[in-house]
């Protein structure tokens, strides 16, 4: 009797300890499914609720009412959306996306390759490239702004070049050029990190099989490292495409919101347009409502989200296997 009593004594405290821990567990991820509800689903339904409205000034001046206009902000967002300002500014983030896809990626790889074999300088290599990663990217920029203008100067200068303007304060596409390798620059070093951080997951005993297979060092590359790895590219080249219209390539950082910029990306427009509005903007103003970013951000929304989808499954089904 007494050992059925102290059976249930521990069975009843086991029982409180597993209780304890399942509120312990929920109570840990409440806190971030909560912080995902408002921020991601509440911000993302106010959005698409007030792409519908339009906010008017009261009579007394105290305030603004929702005044519900159906599509007229999405008339206004797709009239924007095609002009031929935006194209030119989703033509120069085009521009980085395509570089950075069939010129950065495949060196960051075979870089990467060479850190996961751990050849010669191997680690040296992968403290430089970490390096940039440590610094904050608002400080990157400050440096490489002032070596392409006050550097550069002096030294054309030093060399018999006489007085000349920065590279970014030249023509727009001496600017734009200047920025884009900076942004390479900085993806460049990610890009390689990340790859290099999957490729030294790989089992190694499907390298050594490989190795007794005769395999060399290039048939492991694009036989066993590429394929093992593919998820991890597939998921750079996705989120990449998702991110053209909202790519900055860093030009806030570089000119703020003066607009002593020569060029523009829609990623920059459309920060920059965020920044300026209001609930309400007066009639000939040079920004745009809430309610009609929020209409321009549905229409690209809707524009992505089957595109990004269909490149994941063709990426997915028709890339190399692990096979």
């Amino acid at each position: 009797m007494a050992a059925l009593t102290v059976q249930g004594q521990r069975k009843g405290f086991a029982s409180k300890r597993e209780r304890s821990r399942l509120f312990f567990y929920l109570g840990m991820f409440a806190i971030p499914l909560i912080q995902f509800a408002i921020f991601y689903w509440v911000a993302n339904f106010n959005s698409i609720l007030i792409s519908f409205q339009k906010y008017e000034a009261n009579t007394d001046g105290l305030g603004y009412t929702a005044v519900w206009v159906g599509l007229t902000n999405f008339k206004k967002a797709w009239s924007i959306l095609f002009s031929k300002d935006v194209g030119e500014m989703v033509g120069f983030s085009l521009i980085f996306y395509g570089c950075n896809l069939f010129i950065v990626t495949p060196l960051a790889l075979i870089f990467s390759f060479y850190i996961a074999k751990n050849y010669r300088f191997s680690g040296f290599f992968r403290v430089m490239l970490y390096l940039p990663c440590v610094l904050s990217a608002v400080v990157l920029t400050i440096l490489y702004k002032y070596v392409v203008t006050d550097v550069y100067r002096y030294l054309v200068s030093a060399f018999g070049g006489g007085n000349v303007a920065g590279l970014l304060d030249g023509t727009k596409e001496t600017q734009f050029k200047t920025i884009l390798f900076y942004n390479l620059w900085l993806a460049y070093g990610t890009n390689t990190m990340l790859y290099t951080g999957a490729m030294t997951d790989i089992n190694p005993s499907i390298i050594e099989a490989a190795k007794v297979d005769g395999a060399g060092p290039v048939r492991q590359f694009i036989h066993i490292y590429v394929p093992m790895i593919w998820p991890t590219l597939v998921t750079f080249i996705v989120t990449g495409m998702a991110g053209l219209f909202v790519e900055q390539m860093q030009l806030y950082s570089f000119f703020g919101g003066g607009g002593s910029n020569l060029f523009s990306t829609f990623g920059y427009y459309f920060y920059t347009q965020s920044v300026g509005s209001n609930l309400y903007v007066a009639e000939g103003s040079k920004y745009l409502s809430y309610p009609e970013l929020s209409a321009l951000g549905v229409l690209i929304t809707l524009f992505l989200i089957p595109v990004v989808l269909t490149v994941r499954k063709l990426l997915t089904k028709y890339g190399p296997s692990v096979d």
